[in-house]
């Protein structure tokens, strides 16, 4: 062989084999990063979980060495006593003492907490909510029967003031929420057959389907707003306004005390319904008159709202006032008993002013649920409303100078006292001329009634008269 073929031979060898040497030592190199970088996640992992464990030692150590030495609570919130509300309501046979706390009976409350068990009832994995719904009802009645502060309500039934303020919304809001449209709804025309029969009875004028009037309650404003809600007595309030028969069918609140009525009926939806609504009605003197609510001579003078005339100048205008006084009475008669079962609405109510309208609506609603079930009303409550007529009169709204009146609500009044006087033996209003000026003037209503009985004793002197003279030309004829 020839040399130099020999050494391209060996050349070529040793290329190929160091090549492959090369090859071999890059892979090695590889694996070894491979190798290194497994080894060191495995390690850091290893070293995670050694400092996990050392950590949960070491706060084991500390739990046990240091913080047991440290005094703790031992409880989550003060043991608070509740005697008198478990007190109350665990004896027997104790109706008259529910009814001067909540002004309701037993079987009345055990109804209520029965229907507002699936709202009230406290959620089993909230400790927070531990009220039953026995206690929310009865501190919510219990503010609102007494109006007493949040604190005493607190104490007297073993929990925070702050919880007696949640338990009173709570309430409220449930029974607005259940009851109102059962209880507060305008009737359809049976109903108002029924108590337009009703109204006449007590005032002889027909087709009255309610009275409406408003109350002020007195409420704590913030100083900022104090100005607008004073009223014409100089206190300030929320205007309740409310359609009466023997329940209120109609309830507007929320009107600071300042508004004027006629600005509160437009706002309630009363006008807005009756003006275009079909209702029952009859001629009464070549006019037909339709249902219609009896007011204050503050509110306008409507077809469907009638009050009383303002200055009667005759007799018959009187007699007429007189009568729709009788019908428009209940609705003073409601507010009173509103007012006596809820003493909340006697005093300045100490909620926040957005909620006074929710407090409003739950005692209206529990007024009809009372009357309805003829709860026993006591007369004894009067006292205290009567001992603060003083500290809050209520405004007088037929001090008022603006009499808005319509002459269709005028045709209809004056059918009405037209009706009034063929009903009953009513003598012309007498007036007389005087001597100096020959000016008209009627005679004081006093002097009218003794006209009238002389001359229905001249009428019945006369009436005998004729009858004994007819019996004795009988006898000589």
């Amino acid at each position: 062989m020839d040399p130099s073929h020999k050494r391209q031979v060996v050349e070529n060898l040793f290329l190929t084999f160091a090549t492959k040497q090369a090859e071999l030592f890059k892979q090695y190199d590889a694996n070894r990063k491979k190798r290194s970088k497994i080894f060191l996640q495995r390690l850091r992992y290893q070293l995670k979980r050694n400092g996990e464990a050392h950590r949960k030692e070491w706060s084991s150590k500390l739990e046990t060495e240091l913080l047991d030495s440290i005094p703790t609570r031992k409880i989550w919130k003060l043991s608070r006593n509740d005697r008198w509300f478990r007190e109350v309501f665990q004896q027997e046979n104790n109706d008259q003492e529910l009814l001067q706390h909540f002004h309701m009976d037993r079987g009345m409350f055990d109804t209520l907490v029965t229907m507002l068990n699936h709202e009230l009832a406290p959620h089993p994995l909230l400790a927070a909510q531990s009220c039953s719904a026995e206690k929310k009802v009865g501190i919510g009645l219990y503010k609102l029967t007494t109006g007493a502060d949040y604190a005493t309500i607190g104490n007297l039934f073993g929990v925070h003031k702050a919880t007696v303020k949640n338990c009173v919304h709570q309430f409220c809001k449930s029974i607005v929420k259940n009851y109102m449209d059962s209880e507060i709804y305008l009737p359809d025309q049976e109903e108002m057959a029924d108590i337009a029969k009703g109204f006449e009875e007590k005032s002889d004028i027909p087709l009255i389907m309610g009275a409406m009037g408003r109350t002020h309650i007195p409420i704590t404003p913030s100083l900022a707003d104090s100005k607008n809600y004073i009223n014409g007595r100089k206190w300030p309030s929320l205007i309740l306004q409310a359609v009466v028969d023997n329940n209120l069918w109609h309830i507007t609140c929320g009107h600071v005390g300042a508004t004027d009525d006629g600005v509160v009926l437009s706002d309630s939806g009363l006008y807005q319904h009756f003006e275009g609504a079909e209702m029952p009605g009859q001629s009464i003197n070549g006019t037909m008159i339709k249902s219609f609510i009896v007011s204050e001579s503050s509110y306008p003078l409507l077809p469907w709202l009638q009050h009383a005339y303002v200055n009667p100048q005759t007799t018959e205008e009187e007699t007429f006032n007189e009568h729709l006084n009788k019908a428009r009475a209940c609705a003073d008669e409601a507010f009173e008993k509103l007012r006596v079962r809820f003493r909340i609405l006697q005093r300045k109510i100490d909620i926040d002013i957005n909620f006074v309208p929710q407090i409003l609506l739950t005692c209206c609603i529990l007024h009809n649920i009372l009357e309805k079930n003829h709860t026993p009303y006591l007369e004894s409550w009067k006292e205290a409303l009567h001992d603060l007529g003083g500290k809050y009169p209520q405004p007088d709204g037929s001090s008022s100078s603006n009499y808005t009146t319509t002459v269709e609500g005028e045709a209809v009044r004056d059918a009405l006292k037209e009706h009034l006087q063929s009903k009953y033996v009513l003598f012309r209003t007498i007036e007389y001329n005087q001597h100096l000026g020959h000016s008209r003037r009627v005679l004081p209503f006093v002097i009218r009634v003794q006209i009238k009985l002389v001359i229905y004793e001249i009428f019945l002197f006369f009436k005998e008269f004729f009858i004994v003279l007819t019996f004795h030309l009988g006898e000589f004829g």
